[in-house]
C-alpha cells in the first residue's frame, strides 16, 4: 500500500482524491434520472444543478437537448465533466452554493443525492436555501433530494467499515484494468446531526501494488422539519414532500427525503 495515497483533501479540494473513482461509484444508478428529465420537459428548461460532481445529471438533460449549468465546489469534479461532455453542453461553474450568485432566475433548481448534506451548519444550510431562493423563478421550483433520516444517525459511535463494491476499473488513459474496492466507515454525532464519513478507494492492479486513496468529510442529518425551516428563512415553501422519485408519500421507511420548494406567496 502507498502511504501517500492516503493523504485526503489534496490541494483544498475535499474530492481531488476520489474524483476519478465517482463514476465508477454511481455506475448504474438512473433512479432519478426519469423524474429530472420529465421536470425539465414540463418546465421548458433551462435548469440548474447544484452540486452536479461530474455531470450524472446535467448530462442526462443535456442529451434532451436542455440548457443546463452546473455548479460544483469540486474543481476535480468538473474537470472529468468537462471531459465527459459534448458539444453544446452544459455550462460548468466551480463555486460554493452557499454564496452563488449567477444573475439569473431558473424554471427548475435542482439539488440531487445528497448535495445539502454537505452544509455543516444550520447557518450554512439557510445560506444555501437563500442561494437557491435566488436563482428559482417566481413561477418556478426547486427539487431537494437527501438521505432520509436512519436509526443509525442518531445512535452516536463509529459503525463497523463495510465493503461497499468492488468493480473494475480502467483509468483514464490506460490500456488495462484495475480492480477497485470502496469502503466506508462512518461515526454518528447525534447532538450535532452530523456523520463524519470516510471513503478508502483499494486499487489493485495486475503489475501494480495495492493503494488506497482516501477522502473524509462530515454529511449533516436532516428533518423535513429542518429543511422546511431552513427554506421558510430564505423565502421559499414546501411544495411537496416525497421518500422516492415515484412520488410515494414520505414516511419512516422511506430511504430518501425528497422534497419540493417554490417562492413563498407574499413573495411570489
Amino acid at each position: 500500500m502507498n502511504p501517500a495515497a492516503t493523504a485526503p483533501n489534496a490541494g483544498g479540494d475535499p474530492f481531488a482524491a476520489v474524483a476519478p473513482f465517482y463514476d465508477l461509484d454511481l455506475q448504474g444508478y438512473e433512479d432519478d434520472i426519469s423524474w429530472y428529465r420529465a421536470l425539465a420537459s414540463d418546465r421548458g428548461g433551462p435548469v440548474l444543478e447544484l452540486g452536479c460532481g461530474t455531470g450524472r445529471v446535467a448530462l442526462a438533460l443535456a442529451a434532451d437537448r436542455v440548457e443546463v449549468v452546473g455548479v460544483d465546489i469540486s474543481e476535480a469534479m468538473l474537470a472529468i465533466a468537462r471531459e465527459r461532455s459534448e458539444d453544446p453542453g452544459p455550462l460548468w461553474v466551480c463555486d460554493d452554493l452557499r454564496c452563488l450568485d449567477l444573475g439569473r432566475e431558473f424554471p427548475l433548481v435542482l439539488v440531487p443525492l445528497g448535495g445539502l448534506q454537505h452544509m455543516e451548519s444550520l447557518d450554512d444550510l439557510v445560506a444555501a436555501f437563500e442561494v437557491i431562493r435566488r436563482h428559482v423563478g417566481p413561477d418556478g421550483a426547486a427539487i431537494v433530494d437527501v438521505e432520509a433520516p436512519l436509526p443509525d444517525d442518531f445512535t452516536p459511535g463509529p459503525q463497523p467499515l463495510i465493503e461497499h463494491w468492488t468493480r473494475l476499473w480502467r483509468p483514464v488513459g490506460e490500456t488495462s484494468e484495475m480492480t477497485v474496492s470502496k469502503l466506508v466507515s462512518v461515526e454518528a454525532y447525534p447532538s450535532e446531526s452530523r456523520r463524519a464519513v470516510t471513503w478508502h478507494f483499494d486499487v489493485q492492479g495486475a503489475e501494480t501494488p495495492l493503494r488506497r486513496v482516501t477522502a473524509q468529510f462530515d454529511l449533516r442529518t436532516m428533518t423535513v422539519g429542518e429543511l422546511e425551516l431552513a427554506a421558510r428563512l430564505a423565502g421559499l415553501e414546501v411544495a411537496g414532500v416525497w421518500g422516492d422519485y415515484q412520488l410515494t408519500p414520505f414516511d419512516d421507511g422511506a430511504q430518501r427525503l425528497v422534497m419540493a420548494f417554490a417562492r413563498s406567496e407574499d413573495d411570489a
